[in-house]
């Protein structure tokens, strides 16, 4: 298979080549923020980066974050909500074997979830509505010198809009399509002398949908709506301040479980607000920021009518950073600080809640260097970070608890290389060191559950470790990008809950993780360009393949088996983008592949195989004058039966159509 992938991309390398001795085409170099927390270009990056560009947004029909890395196949994607596209819990991501919170908390992630380089009360990438989004950048693989705890698997920064171009303009539309939905928005963009600021607004709702096989999927609407400010102000040449402010809001929002267990009326009222201020020189960055994550559930607790309980969780978080860049002959040296804090608090109106009240502060200090050598042909990089948490378990409503706090610090090391062979030709290679901090309820809980058993912290609990190499090899023309990466992954030390039998608790602690390996290869291809025509036609692919994903912990392996659960060998999205003046088009299929899950249905362990899908979409878009767009998608062209998630039927075949007006 690895053979395979290079073989294909050394002759499409060939292919590039050659057309390029006829065509000379401009190309301009990708700048990201992310991997290294300043401004470089992508080319000297030695971690493993992808972008989905403001271009690619525009040109998408995705309704947020999460359908957006889904169709670029940038992560895998479980969708565990009937409400694709809107309804929340509908964006838990996988990187490299690691995924984002299933309930959208941020504790207890082992994927780190940004918004503008900062922590968001929520890792629901489904919150995210593409109206306000500039880019996504994802680093693939350990980042936890420069974000600390949560970066097993990598890091997805969500990057807001900004300012724009020259001017005022403004832009108005309205979106319907099937299962009721629709879907108004407008925006509003100035950049007139020092002041710069965007505005966005939308409301949208859908009804109930029909999944292949089952018929009307009850209980699935939702309504929502949306908005978004941004304004900054440059002074003395190169002096930015900012300031930021994004509400995302859904009520109605029908839960109605997995289809063998449906539930006809629960629902939730959920909301999103996020706020942030900061300050920039050419050298110097300093942030601080606010976020509040509101959600409102009313169940009756089991399937069938009724939902006159009441289940209430906020989630907050709060922080700030600085951080100093120092440019030393030709090399660069980045150092800083921040302070993240996490608050979570629940209750019910009927019984306990299911988890005490906390919050945990963390402290960290880090720094990286950048060596230039061979005239900037060779890069070496080196990390160092410092983390010290204070976790705190809180007095909570209608909860026996006792109070209880505890302490823990932590170190992590990386480093990289970046060899360009050529202009276009680069090596990259990268180790470091990446993990998971204990929460403040594996640290310090004690409190009785709804069952009346006690649950129990430990305080010598170990934080979840991993050890990541990768290497690979990217190549970039204006017509042919490619690249291939090789990583693998030693996890350990995972935290996992068990009863303690002569102690009558249930409490945690460290057990041997997972082995990881894979590869990751990518390609597209202007043919259109290429072949001299005057139209874009660009075949791509991006694929995460595994050749290993083995647990190593023997109770775990005795239980549920050796391969890891949730995880399929490979998945990916291949298709292909056309471009002209006045139209552009997207035929893009997303692959899946064979999971193995643990059956819901049944009490106690059974460990089924989820089968493969692939689901198709058809996108597109025509200008018929300068300021009016007319977009059209349809998801699930060949209305095809799949699940992301076992018992979670997705959409039959799904029409839309959109009309959006710029002045």
């Amino acid at each position: 298979m690895k053979g395979f992938f290079l073989v294909v991309l050394l002759v499409l390398l060939a292919i590039s080549i050659a057309f390029a001795e006829d065509r000379e085409i401009q190309q301009l170099e990708e700048v990201v923020v992310t991997a290294t927390r300043i401004e470089e270009p992508k080319t000297d990056v030695p971690a493993s980066t992808q972008v989905i560009t403001g271009y690619d947004i525009r040109k998408s029909t995705a309704k947020n974050a999460a359908d957006l890395i889904g169709e670029a196949g940038l992560g895998n994607i479980t969708i565990r909500s009937f409400t694709k596209g809107g309804g929340t819990s509908g964006g838990v991501v996988q990187l490299r074997g690691f995924r984002t919170n299933v309930s959208g908390r941020v504790i207890n992630n082992s994927v780190l979830v940004l918004i503008d380089g900062h922590l968001t009360a929520t890792t629901d990438l489904s919150q995210f509505p593409v109206d306000n989004i500039e880019r996504i950048e994802i680093v693939k693989g350990p980042a936890s010198v420069l974000y600390g705890s949560s970066v097993l698997g990598g890091v997805i920064n969500i990057i807001t809009k900004k300012k724009g171009e020259k001017g005022i303009h403004c832009s108005i539309g309205g979106e319907t399509g099937s299962w009721e939905y629709w879907k108004t928005r407008a925006g509003l963009t100035g950049n007139k002398g020092n002041f710069d600021f965007y505005i966005s607004a939308n409301q949208s709702s859908q009804g109930e949908y029909e999944a292949k096989g089952y018929g009307k999927i009850g209980n699935t609407e939702y309504n929502g709506d949306a908005v978004s400010l941004r304004m900054g102000y440059k002074f003395l040449d190169d002096h930015y301040i900012s300031l930021g402010y994004s509400y995302w809001k859904q009520w109605d929002i029908g839960r109605p479980g997995p289809i063998y267990d449906h539930d006809p009326d629960d629902y939730a009222d959920v909301k999103r607000d996020n706020i942030d201020v900061g300050y920039k020189t050419e050298n110097f960055n300093a942030y601080c920021y606010y976020g509040k994550n509101k959600d409102l559930s009313y169940t009756s607790q089991k399937a069938g009518p009724g939902n006159s309980i009441i289940y209430f969780q906020e989630r907050k978080t709060q922080g700030a950073g600085i951080q100093k860049t120092f440019p030393i002959a030709g090399h660069r040296l980045v150092a800083g600080g921040q302070w993240d804090r996490i608050d979570f608090e629940g209750w019910k109106s009927v019984g306990q809640p299911y988890e005490p009240s906390n919050k945990y502060n963390s402290y960290g200090a880090f720094s990286e260097g950048r060596f230039s050598l061979l005239n900037n042909k060779l890069l070496l990089t080196l990390g160092l970070r410092y983390d010290y948490f204070e976790n705190e378990v809180l007095p909570t409503r209608n909860m026996t608890i006792t109070p209880r706090k505890e302490d823990f610090q932590n170190i992590t090391k990386r480093g990289g290389i970046v060899h360009k062979i050529t202009e276009n030709l680069r090596l990259k290679g990268n180790i470091g060191e990446a993990y998971r901090a204990p929460s403040p309820l594996e640290l310090g809980s004690q409190y009785q559950d709804t069952k009346g058993v006690w649950r129990v912290g430990n305080p010598d609990l170990d934080p979840e470790k991993s050890l990541t190499t990768d290497g690979g090899i990217e190549y970039s023309t204006p017509l042919l990008k490619g690249g291939f990466v090789f990583f693998h992954t030693d996890y350990k030390d995972k935290i996992t809950q068990y009863y303690d039998e002569p102690r009558g608790i249930n409490t945690y602690k460290n057990v041997p993780g997972a082995t990881i390996q894979g590869v990751e290869p990518n390609i597209s291809y202007d043919v259109g360009v290429a072949s001299g025509l005057d139209i874009s036609i660009e075949p791509f692919a991006n694929v995460t393949y595994y050749t290993r994903y083995s647990v190593e912990d023997e109770e775990t392996i005795a239980k549920y088996g050796s391969t890891l659960l949730d995880t399929p060998k490979w998945a990916g999205s291949f298709g292909v983008k056309l471009l002209q003046e006045k139209w552009d088009g997207r035929l893009i299929a997303k692959y899946m592949g064979n999971q193995r899950v643990q059956d819901p249905k049944v009490t106690g362990v059974k460990i089924v195989e989820k089968g493969d899908f692939t689901e198709v979409d058809l996108k597109g878009s025509y200008k018929p004058i300068k300021n009016l767009e007319i977009s059209v998608s349809v998801e699930n062209l060949f209305d095809r039966a799949y699940e992301y998630a076992l018992y979670y039927p997705m959409p039959r075949r799904t029409l839309w159509g959109g009309v959006r007006w710029m002045f």
